[in-house]
């Protein structure tokens, strides 16, 4: 929670420790790790509507989410950051 500034990093609503859920931004369905940098809080209703989606499919097609991400998942492994930060750009390019 702290590494995400007590927020969703998706949407960037607060949250509380009892409405929080733990997403993995590489969905374990694809082969992500169990890891710290792998993991971010988010709330409820973005991590249903990522799914198992790719950050880049995700970033992809909600860029307000993967630039929400870049500025509040503090602790992600930098390859995803630098996915998401492209895959924003690409998306407000179109």
């Amino acid at each position: 929670m702290r590494d995400c500034s007590r927020r969703c990093v998706y949407c960037a609503v607060p949250l509380a420790l009892d409405v929080a859920t733990l997403d993995h931004v590489y969905p374990v369905s694809h082969g992500g790790p169990h890891t710290p940098g792998n993991l971010v809080t988010a709330c409820a209703p973005c991590n249903h509507l990522k799914g198992d989606m790719l950050p880049h499919e995700f970033f992809g097609r909600y860029p307000w989410a993967g630039a929400n991400f870049v500025r509040y998942a503090r602790a992600v492994h930098r390859a995803l950051k630098r996915n998401a930060r492209r895959a924003v750009s690409l998306a407000f390019a179109a």
